[in-house]
């Protein structure tokens, strides 16, 4: 079964078994592998966790950084949860980049069902990596038990958008333990979803706002060329040329200096309410904005 699937079993004494998990308090008794095996030995392993159901600012932190990292050599780890992994996952694998997904099932079982082109692309393009046997169910307790997996692989782990009780913040002590950097991406304070988040930057997490700021400790500042800004230029140009109407274009420029509203829109544009409802919903079918709980965000 295993060959038929291209299924590899390591073992501990196995040489592409990695060493980082040995050094555990509870290592891993075998691992189960499907993908690309030298994902194990990367020179560096960025982790990125968070909500499973984030805010379209999460989201769009989880893309960024993880295209970011990526697109200098960095290999980035996740869990394959709906939301920040899922995303993180994703934007690896679009800048055709490195991944690893470790699992809180059999290999064979894909959790969540949402998830199942990512993991069947990382099974070709990445690493998909689990501890737990054959057929093993998405038990509640096994998600934590592999989130010192995800650390373990990791020179450091990445938090976007996390609760005060997420398991990421699991993800977060165990990493501590491992003597590896922790990073935080600041959020609302109003807002719970980022209140986990907060706290670790509290508690001496380093703040980033750029992926630059995660670069810098790993001598790869230098590495960081004009790719990301070029990729963004080129962003901007196709989101202005979406933009057909100048009404849209004075309310796309409003949303990125703050307005959130359709009532600040309206204040801030001088347009009459039923216009300004009008070219949202036109900008919102062009994927430039979401309406998301009556904030208006640029996507």
């Amino acid at each position: 079964y295993l060959e038929k699937n291209k299924i590899t079993l390591l073992l501990r004494h196995d040489p592409q078994f990695p060493e980082s998990l040995l050094n555990l308090y509870t290592p891993p008794l075998a691992l189960y592998a499907k993908g690309d095996l030298s994902l194990l030995q990367a020179p560096l392993s960025i982790a990125i966790i968070g909500s499973r159901n984030p805010t379209v600012a999460g989201e769009k932190h989880a893309k960024l950084f993880s295209q970011s990292l990526s697109s200098v050599g960095i290999t980035i780890v996740s869990g394959l949860a709906d939301g920040i992994d899922g995303k993180s996952h994703w934007g690896s694998i679009n800048e055709l980049g490195s991944t690893i997904g470790v699992l809180g099932t059999g290999i064979d079982i894909c959790y969540p069902r949402v998830n199942q082109k990512i993991f069947d692309l990382m099974a070709q393009k990445g690493l998909l990596l689990s501890e737990f046997n054959l057929g093993d169910k998405p038990l509640p307790y096994h998600f934590p038990q592999r989130n010192r997996l995800i650390s373990g692989l990791s020179q450091g782990v990445l938090v976007i958008e996390a609760r005060k009780k997420s398991g990421s913040l699991i993800t977060v002590n165990h990493a501590l333990e491992q003597g590896k950097n922790v990073y935080v991406i600041p959020g609302d304070i109003g807002t719970c979803n980022w209140a986990g988040g907060n706290q670790l930057l509290k508690e001496g997490a380093k703040l980033v706002t750029d992926p630059r700021d995660i670069l810098e400790d790993y001598v790869l500042f230098d590495q960081w060329t004009d790719h990301t800004e070029a990729k963004t230029d080129v962003y901007n140009k196709q989101t202005e040329l979406k933009l057909t109407n100048p009404n849209e274009r004075l309310l796309f420029d409003l949303i990125k200096k703050g307005y959130r509203t359709i009532d600040e829109l309206v204040a801030g544009s001088g347009l009459p309410i039923n216009q300004v409802n009008s070219l949202l919903t036109m900008m919102e079918i062009a994927e430039i904005i979401q309406i998301k709980y009556g904030n208006i965000l640029l996507i």
